[in-house]
């Protein structure tokens, strides 16, 4: 069995993990407040970060946890005063609410060690169950820092990508539990993610043989919608599904692929821009008095 390795500091639990920064203004709190006759806590909040994951890491090797759950509460007040056992397994508890779900028996466990938590502790931890907090490292604590992440990746699809994913993770946070729905949003991360895989290892399908450079779908489909705006025919006339069938028969692309693009927005991005300039300057020969901006959402 793996044995849990302290942390140094208190920064490694509550970077980029809401839980973690939840649990610690608590305890911070508990250090500064002596309301409803408590102890002051006097323990640092790395100590019982660091004791209250070592029972979490022991409790994940047991088939029955609940069966230890007298064992280990014993075993820690032999070094523990009771208050401070109470506020180590008060954030065990929080921890394993959100973390555990691999474990049925779990459950048990938590409604066990719970009647021996004093309640006056207890309940300054109670009100983070109600809340839609995270725990994977992976999610942020804020938007600021995820903005700043997606901006670096220039690709729009693959930033698209990049929110789609974290976004697909605070939703099965705020649906821990319910797994069906876990289910489902990992499957349309999942069926977006193979979009953009196909688009990327087969940008275009074709039959036409004679042309090896064909212009990615985004751009002819702007291009279509313009040609079609031209004519009056466009998004203002008529109903966003006919046109996505119009463009499906004309490129051989998925009508569902193009409908999700259209619906949220067509963005482009640096490789784009050659074939825009391509498309500006067939459409210029025909004199369309129509062109493509290579900065702008369709």
């Amino acid at each position: 069995m793996s044995k849990y390795i302290p942390k140094t500091t208190i920064d490694e639990y509550i970077d980029k993990s809401e839980l973690n920064s939840r649990i610690y203004q608590t305890l911070l709190y508990l250090q500064d407040s002596t309301a409803n006759s408590r102890h002051k806590l006097k323990r640092q909040p790395l100590e019982i970060f660091n004791q209250a994951y070592t029972i979490c890491e022991e409790l994940q090797a047991e088939k029955h946890p609940e069966e230890k759950a007298v064992q280990i509460w014993d075993k820690l007040r032999n070094t523990f005063l009771s208050y401070e056992t109470s506020v180590i397994f008060s954030c065990a508890y929080i921890i394993i609410y959100f973390t555990e779900k691999q474990n049925p028996n779990m459950r048990y466990f938590l409604n066990r060690i719970k009647q021996k938590i004093d309640s006056i502790y207890f309940q300054e931890f109670e009100p983070l169950l109600k809340e839609e907090l995270t725990y994977i490292t992976a999610l942020p604590a804020n938007f600021e820092f995820l903005k700043t992440e997606a901006n670096k990746i220039s690709d729009l699809d693959r930033r698209e990508l990049f929110y789609t994913n974290y976004l697909t993770r605070y939703k099965q946070a705020k649906n821990r539990g319910n797994i069906l729905q876990q289910i489902n949003d990992e499957i349309e991360l999942i069926k977006r993610t193979k979009e953009l895989s196909t688009v990327e290892k087969h940008p275009e399908i074709s039959t036409e043989k004679e042309s090896t450079d064909i212009a990615p779908l985004k751009v002819r489909s702007v291009v279509i919608l313009e040609l079609l705006k031209k004519m009056q025919l466009g998004a203002a006339q008529n109903d966003l599904t006919k046109i996505c069938k119009l463009i499906a028969f004309l490129t051989g692309n998925s009508y569902n692929s193009i409908y999700n693009e259209l619906q949220k927005g067509i963005y482009f991005s640096k490789t784009h821009r050659r074939y825009i300039d391509e498309a500006n300057k067939l459409l210029e020969e025909l004199n369309a008095s129509i062109s493509i901006d290579k900065d702008k959402q369709y």
